[in-house]
């Protein structure tokens, strides 16, 4: 291995280490610790969206699961990585509609050799900068590798991530450069009807974490004739919780109080409001139910979807889209080799000139 993913992975799994501490509140200093609590203030404060609970399960998956140095060193060992001097610039242009959603973009830029140029989402302004800032004191040769700005003029690539209303902005202002431009997707799980109350109280969380904001939160499910809803209910009472939190309840009431006046069936599953629907996507506070007769005529309608589909969170993986199967418990935990809409991010930075 080079000594520039040397340096790459010690000083990310160092940082990794970090959040460790942040998350148990040991081991910092007193400046660090007011730093990171003052980004994650400011950030409660300005999205209502995230919480602190939100934000601590994001850097909780991020330290786990992308920062591990075995997991780093065994991403990092697919690629043919160049010696990791700086060799022009991309833009990232990230979401904000989970806490740190854009960070994986930004260690793959890292990673190519490159420099980054963040344009950071107004709902989430605080809590990159601030890793950032702690990735720098680490190793001060990272400093001038990451930039925020608005502006992504002079960059040679971009990754942007946005709505599909915003991916008319990306392709006017950034198309002719090499870029990939990502819009909105969704995911969804399979029931066999044979799961543990277990395996279901883990669905419940690949659907409601973050609020189901995420492009990875499970907003409908496909079950099979003659399944038992209450199972669901069961399993997704105890994030009844999450309607503490009064925009998200906000959203439910206003979900129960429209299928009342359409007269149409629903499910409180306490957590979330429940009822059957054909539609793919979900509004917040939502759980879109479909069933299926056959595991045949589930995997052709699955294989029809797959263009909108960000993962599939099933026990068994279904035939043809393997990819982008998940265990019930794993959709909002990403793992390096998770890339989002499928596309290869690093090969992407890797094979530009």
């Amino acid at each position: 291995m080079s000594p520039y993913l040397e340096q790459y992975i010690f000083a990310f799994s160092q940082l990794g280490f970090l959040i460790e501490g942040f998350l148990q509140r040991l081991g910092l200093t007193r400046g660090i610790k007011d730093d990171f609590f003052a980004a994650v203030r400011q950030s409660v404060e300005r999205n209502m969206w995230f919480t602190e609970d939100s934000i601590r399960q994001s850097l909780a998956a991020i330290s786990a699961d992308m920062l591990s140095p075995a997991r780093m060193e065994e991403w990092l060992s697919r690629y043919g990585i160049p010696d990791g001097k700086p060799s022009g610039s991309v833009g990232i242009i990230m979401a904000g509609n989970i806490p740190l959603v854009g960070f994986h973009d930004l260690l793959c830029a890292l990673a190519s050799g490159r420099c980054a140029v963040v344009k950071l989402s107004a709902k989430d302004a605080y809590l990159l900068p601030m890793l950032v800032k702690f990735l720098r004191q680490i190793d001060h040769r990272f400093a001038p590798r990451v930039t925020f700005a608005d502006d992504l003029r002079g960059v040679d690539a971009v990754v942007a991530t946005g709505s599909s209303n915003s991916s008319r902005y990306f392709e006017l202002y950034y198309g002719r450069l090499p870029h990939i431009f990502r819009k909105s997707r969704t995911s969804v799980a399979v029931i066999s009807g044979s799961e543990s109350d277990e395996r279901l109280r883990l669905l419940a969380h690949d659907a409601l974490g973050y609020f189901g904001l995420g492009c990875r939160s499970v907003g409908k499910v496909f079950i099979p004739e003659g399944y038992d809803v209450r199972h669901l209910g069961e399993a997704f009472a105890p994030l009844a919780c999450l309607r503490e939190h009064k925009p998200y309840d906000d959203c439910c009431r206003y979900a129960k109080a429209l299928l009342q006046m359409h007269r149409r069936d629903f499910f409180d599953l306490g957590g979330c409001i429940a009822t059957f629907s054909d539609e793919l996507s979900s509004p917040v506070g939502t759980l879109f139910l479909q069933r299926y007769q056959s595991a045949e005529e589930l995997q052709g309608r699955l294989l029809l979807l797959e263009g909108e589909l960000q993962c599939v969170a099933a026990d068994a993986p279904v035939a043809g889209l393997e990819p982008r199967c998940v265990p019930f418990g794993q959709a909002q935990r990403p793992r390096l080799t998770d890339y989002s809409d499928g596309v290869d991010t690093l090969q992407f930075l890797l094979s530009l000139p």
